[in-house]
């Protein structure tokens, strides 16, 4: 049995406690729904329990509507929002589970977030039916897990088939409109989803979900976009540049209607993802050539730079571009402070930055041998996936470590130690690395951030030794 496991029959004690107390304590009341929510988990950190929530028949604002996304069936929104159940042992059971957790391999913890929810949705069931038909309740009483991942989902592995069904008409009739559309022939359903674009009203298939088919859809959705993009000053040119980033189809065709985009009247939007798509697709050196060109027109040579720097930004990461610093070098070669002011403004710190791949390793460890800090700190932030496995920890935590120890920039310093804490046990024949870097770096940051990698490798090397 899991740690996660072994809470279930805890959690159902002390929340069926909680609840029937909260039927005693309002005896006028008809409650038709309770649910698990607030669930917190960070990957690779803490998994932390969710509060219970209730509801009642007299504190819903709105009739029954039967759309799950209503307020109706929104825990925090609702009279009882935040019922704190726990007991002692559950929180003690709970946090020794966290600790076993947030200390394991990568594999384990993806495990025991699946196996926490699992736990959860039994819980549910086990409330539900010892619940049985108490008069405060109405017939279709339900108890169910809200999340914010796949809320849908959980909530019907709660309730089950047939009455999340009866409860929630919509949501079948919205499936049913789902699988026509994706029934439809790809020419035409490809038109339809173009239809969707800007919609937000409640309909199956609104603009968010439109964008993410015709991506999914892949080449025979280009056409469209390039006409949607050649609109001139049309809406949607943005969505489509960026829509075509994400296919990463660099034809001869879409380049240059890309690179025509870029440089017709449009929205800032527009030319800013046309920029971006354009580094997605591995058409960097033209525009090196465009900044060349703009050098005397500030607004449009910040756009330029601001695309040479979107493969390394969160956004590339559905796009096929590799990482490859030698554009980002290049452009902190420059003798532009506007340029440099630039990229620092677009890549700073807090910024979210590309997830690093398998196969992207060797520039990551080249880039935290270059040059400039602001590439080194760049390649040590993106090197704290220890996801990337056993094998590729072998190459980088040596690179993180001598960053840690040498490196003449504090900012490196700082984020190599706190890339070395990122993989915690595999980190641990660095300990002593970290240690005089906590003991005795010059800058106060860098000491700080070094005690906290000493502390997050000792806690993985107690927790290996247990």
């Amino acid at each position: 049995m899991s740690h996660w496991k072994a809470l279930e029959p805890l959690i159902v004690e002390d929340a069926l406690r909680a609840l029937r107390e909260l039927l005693d304590d309002n005896p006028d009341e008809q409650f038709y729904a309770v649910a698990f929510q607030g669930m917190y988990r960070e990957l690779d950190g803490p998994i932390y329990l969710p509060a219970l929530s209730a509801n009642s028949v007299d504190a819903r604002e709105d009739e029954p509507s039967g759309d799950f996304w209503t307020a109706e069936w929104n825990p925090p929104d609702w009279r009882w929002g935040d019922i704190q159940f726990a007991g002692a042992a559950l929180n003690a059971a709970a946090d020794a589970a966290c600790e076993i957790t947030r200390n394991d391999t990568r594999e384990a913890w993806l495990l025991a977030e699946r196996e926490c929810i699992d736990m959860l949705v039994s819980a549910a069931r086990k409330i539900r039916a010892a619940l049985g038909n108490a008069p405060q309740l109405t017939p279709d009483f339900v108890v169910f897990l809200h999340d914010e991942e796949n809320g849908l989902e959980l909530a019907r592995r709660c309730i089950g088939d047939a009455a999340f069904g009866a409860l929630f008409p919509k949501e079948a009739v919205a499936e049913q409109e789902r699988l026509r559309v994706t029934a439809l022939p790809v020419e035409e359903r490809v038109g339809w989803l173009i239809g969707r674009l800007g919609r937000f009203d409640g309909q199956p298939v609104d603009s968010e979900d439109a964008q993410k088919w015709l991506v999914d859809i892949g080449a025979p959705a280009v056409p469209a976009l390039l006409d949607l993009l050649a609109r001139p000053r049309g809406k949607f040119g943005w969505e489509a540049a960026r829509m075509l980033g994400h296919i990463g189809l660099a034809t001869p065709e879409v380049l240059a209607a890309l690179r025509k985009k870029l440089h017709a009247p449009a929205e800032p939007s527009t030319h800013a993802w046309c920029a971006a798509t354009l580094a997605y697709l591995g058409d960097s050196d033209w525009l090196f050539e465009q900044l060349a060109a703009w050098r005397g027109d500030p607004e449009r040579a910040a756009v330029a730079v601001r695309g040479l720097c979107a493969p390394y930004s969160a956004f590339r990461d559905p796009t096929p571009v590799a990482l490859d610093y030698r554009p980002l070098e290049t452009l902190l070669s420059s003798d532009s402070a506007a340029i440099a002011e630039v990229v620092h403004e677009k890549l700073k710190p807090g910024s979210s930055y590309c997830t690093l791949r398998p196969g992207e390793i060797g520039e990551a460890l080249r880039g935290m041998a270059s040059p400039h800090a602001f590439v080194r700190r760049h390649a040590a932030s993106v090197a704290d996936d220890r996801g990337l496995g056993a094998a590729a920890g072998e190459r980088i935590l040596p690179a993180l470590a001598d960053r840690l120890a040498h490196d003449d920039d504090a900012d490196v310093r700082w984020q190599a130690a706190r890339s070395l804490a990122a993989w915690k046990r595999a980190a641990l024949p660095w300990h002593a690395v970290a240690q005089r870097a906590a003991l005795h770096d010059a800058d106060e940051m860098v000491r700080e951030a070094a005690r906290d990698c000493v502390d997050a490798l000792g806690e993985a090397g107690d927790t290996q030794g247990e």
